[in-house]
């Protein structure tokens, strides 16, 4: 997902990093290091952004060239529940 975010910022996108936490954007910012720091790839958390979707992936009045990457630990500290009901109930298969 780094990759992706420092790949989106060299051709020119607004890049913003959704952590699930502070200690979480911190880290995710430590790992982007210099070349996310100098694109200017930025480290929230979906609170902090304020006008965040997590519906649309998007930030509410931002400009088409923004693009937001959601941290794995992110989505599931913020849809875990939903998460495990994606496979509850379906059909279990024979270890054949």
């Amino acid at each position: 997902m780094l990759e992706e975010a420092i790949e989106q910022a060299r051709n020119g996108r607004a890049v913003y990093v959704v952590a699930a936490t502070q200690a979480h954007a911190r880290m995710l910012e430590d790992m982007g290091g210099k070349a996310a720091h100098e694109l200017g790839i930025k480290f929230e958390t979906a609170q902090t952004l304020g006008n965040f979707d997590w519906r649309t992936m998007r930030l509410a009045g931002a400009n088409k060239n923004c693009v937001v990457l959601a941290d794995h630990y992110a989505i599931e500290a913020e849809f875990s529940a939903m998460l495990e009901m994606l496979h509850r109930y379906d059909l279990k298969t024979a270890n054949v």
